[in-house]
């Protein structure tokens, strides 16, 4: 289920808002009245979208909404007010932030909600296809490791090396990761 952050100093902001989106989203929505409060929330839980209504008596709410786009695949909406929009825009825009001038137009607010979970899930697959390939690459190095070893102490080429490592795999059952790991702990110990 997706779930949406309101950030918003006012709850009554907050109930506002969440009477724009559309009950189509079938999102929880979690309300948090201070930026300490969102941060605390941030931490613990994933949110597909978080919704930052200004003005908001706290100061560091720049920090905050950059802290968040750096540290969650969580679409960012920031609503300001209108003659801060431009401004907040050029701070915002390299790091993805969409900014939302105030007062609402329902419809463009209902857009961006969209846009923003759009950005959200776009962003967990690139981070989870990271990790994947982040994987596959120290798995590489590790059987490279591994056939540099077998190549030094078992004096083998290094496709009698690759052979050796892909043969055991498969004669045991293990991964080539797993066969790597076992001649790293026989030879590097």
């Amino acid at each position: 289920m997706r779930r949406i952050l309101l950030v918003c100093f006012k709850e009554e902001s907050a109930r506002s808002l969440q009477t724009l989106l559309p009950d189509s989203l079938s999102a929880e929505i979690v309300w948090a009245g201070q930026l300490q409060q969102a941060r605390d929330l941030l931490a613990r839980e994933a949110f597909s979208l978080i919704i930052l209504n200004l003005p908001f008596p706290e100061k560091d709410v720049e920090a905050f909404v950059q802290n968040a786009s750096q540290s969650t695949s969580s679409g960012i909406l920031l609503l300001c007010p209108q003659e801060s929009a431009d401004e907040i825009l050029r701070r915002c825009l390299p790091q993805g932030i969409l900014v939302l001038p105030k007062p609402l137009s329902p419809p463009l607010f209902v857009q961006s909600v969209g846009l923003g979970l759009s950005t959200s899930a776009r962003l967990s697959r690139l981070l989870q296809e990271n990790r994947r390939l982040h994987s596959k690459l120290e798995e590489l190095k590790l059987i490279s490791r591994a056939k540099a070893v077998l190549i030094e102490y078992l004096k083998l080429t290094e496709p009698q090396a690759h052979r050796y490592i892909e043969k055991q795999a498969m004669d045991l059952g293990l991964t080539r990761q797993q066969v790597a790991q076992n001649i790293l702990k026989t030879y590097e110990s």
